[in-house]
């Protein structure tokens, strides 16, 4: 009988939580971009497993994630709106230690004029820009306004946009990324938020003239990976140590 109720004393105890057993919890990170951000999220969770608790923000697949966009669905994106488009209970809202985020390329790549949806057309064939560099501005000022409102306990990163190069496809504009950064890079000034440099990183890994497979750029580097500006910026921005090699 004592046996069976030793068992069961270290069953419960194995089922506290880990403030409750006097160990601090893994710090919770937030991943929210565009579909850059999904070439790096998972890879930056496996490195840094058991250090911190890296979430991609989630977001329906038909979703062009643009800096209007991110402001419209800010809320699903930080979790409080479950992917049913249901609010979710206040208490049960995720607290973030580090909000990672970027956005950019949606922005920067042509559609169909006076269209309400997202249809991308070639620029010679009369593309237009997603966002102008007005608007970017003015959507980056309200978005981290908002993200240091709505989670004033995390720590913000911004990523600056990815080089575009050579583009089969037509629908960037080369080197259109350098002006938008450079917008970005006046706005986090502004509000105090350190930038990973995602451009400069990319840019040494990548042949700039040459196309990327598939004529689908900027949304491949040459199956380089491009997570390590990542994970070092996470590391050093919430003092925690580094993680093994593999």
């Amino acid at each position: 009988m004592r046996k069976i109720a030793c068992l069961i004393l270290i069953f419960a105890f194995a089922l506290l939580p880990a403030s409750a057993l006097g160990q601090e919890a893994p710090p919770r990170v937030l991943i929210i971009g565009d579909a850059i951000a999904g070439m790096y999220s998972s890879q930056v969770a496996k490195e840094l497993k058991d250090r911190a608790r890296v979430e991609a923000a989630w977001r329906p697949t038909d979703m062009v994630l643009n800096s209007s966009t991110i402001l419209l669905n800010l809320d699903q994106l930080l979790g409080r709106i479950d992917r049913n488009g249901k609010p979710v209970p206040k208490e049960k809202w995720p607290t973030w230690d580090l909000i990672h985020v970027n956005v950019g390329l949606g922005d920067l790549v042509h559609r169909v004029p006076n269209l309400k949806s997202m249809r991308l057309l070639p620029i010679p064939a009369g593309g237009v820009i997603a966002t102008q560099s007005k608007q970017y501005e003015r959507n980056l000022d309200e978005l981290i306004r908002q993200l240091k409102a709505k989670s004033p306990q995390a720590k913000i990163i911004w990523a600056n946009t990815t080089p575009i190069r050579f583009s089969r496809s037509k629908v960037f504009r080369l080197g259109s990324e350098i002006e938008y950064n450079t917008i970005a890079e006046r706005v986090m000034k502004k509000h105090g938020v350190p930038i990973n440099d995602m451009y400069g990183y990319v840019k040494s890994l990548i042949d700039m003239d040459k196309p990327a497979g598939h004529g689908a750029d900027p949304f491949h580097f040459d199956r380089k990976p491009i997570h390590l500006p990542v994970t070092k910026m996470i590391l050093g921005t919430l003092h925690i140590e580094k993680p093994d090699p593999a």
